[in-house]
């Protein structure tokens, strides 16, 4: 029995020590001051519209008071829902943690954002910007320009989500289509023009509604029309028409 509780004791004891090493390193953890703001962002390779230097002077510039702080004392639910009205952020989380610095602990300010990813770009008569698939802008950027759809002319923000987010998210995902239709243009009146990578014909589209029956017929011509070529000697190509393609030769 004696050697029972001696043996259970060995086991306990160890643990006990364990849990109150834990509990007294936590506290302490929480008693460091932040030093330093530690950035990651989610697919940094692809998209560049933040950088962790942008998210850092971001904090300091909103959150200077942050800094000699316990890490405990941080407002972290401040700073993330600042850091969820930046254009380019869909989604942020932000905690706290302990890093070593030499021969000391140091506390931090974790930041990890998940950047926007653009569906198009929008370079018209109102100014340029990106548009995500959540139909959220994202202003243009200089220093990167991602491989996206590009669309001209007279385009608004409130366009581009309800007519153009969906017909070039339907175009992207058509191998098709996506290999086919290289840029589009938006006149006055909401009607596209649409530039193929293939050929010197304009395709004259309308509208953007019933997107899905023009692209079917504009497919079937491709396809079908001019499957032994042909296609060079058209000036446009007119799928206004209610199941009707009509073609305007140079």
């Amino acid at each position: 029995m004696i050697k029972k509780i001696v043996h259970i004791a060995l086991w306990i004891i160890p643990m006990l020590l364990i849990f109150i090493s834990l509990g007294f390193s936590i506290k302490q953890s929480k008693q460091l001051k932040c030093a330093e703001v530690k950035v990651d962002i989610a697919d940094s390779v692809q998209q560049q519209f933040v950088q962790p230097n942008d998210i850092r002077q971001w904090v300091r510039r909103n959150h200077q008071e942050i800094f000699g702080l316990p890490l405990k004392s941080v407002n972290l639910r401040k700073i993330e829902e600042g850091l969820r009205k930046l254009h380019a952020v869909e989604d942020v989380a932000v905690y706290t943690n302990v890093y070593e610095d030499g021969y000391k602990s140091c506390g931090a300010l974790v930041v990890k954002i998940k950047q926007r990813e653009p569906v198009f770009r929008v370079d018209g008569q109102a100014g340029a910007f990106y548009m995500d698939k959540l139909g959220k802008v994202i202003e243009w950027s200089p220093r990167y320009t991602p491989r996206v759809m590009i669309v001209g002319g007279l385009v608004s923000a409130d366009f581009a989500r309800k007519k153009l987010l969906p017909l070039i998210t339907y175009i992207n995902k058509d191998r098709f289509l996506s290999a086919q239709i290289d840029q589009i243009y938006v006149n006055a009146i909401g009607e596209l023009s649409m530039v193929p990578r293939v050929g010197e014909q304009i395709i004259l589209f309308g509208n953007a509604e019933d997107y899905q029956v023009k692209f079917r017929n504009l497919k079937a011509l491709y396809t079908d029309g001019f499957k032994n070529g042909g296609w060079s000697i058209y000036k446009t190509i007119n799928l206004e028409f209610h199941n009707q393609i009509v073609c305007t030769k140079k």
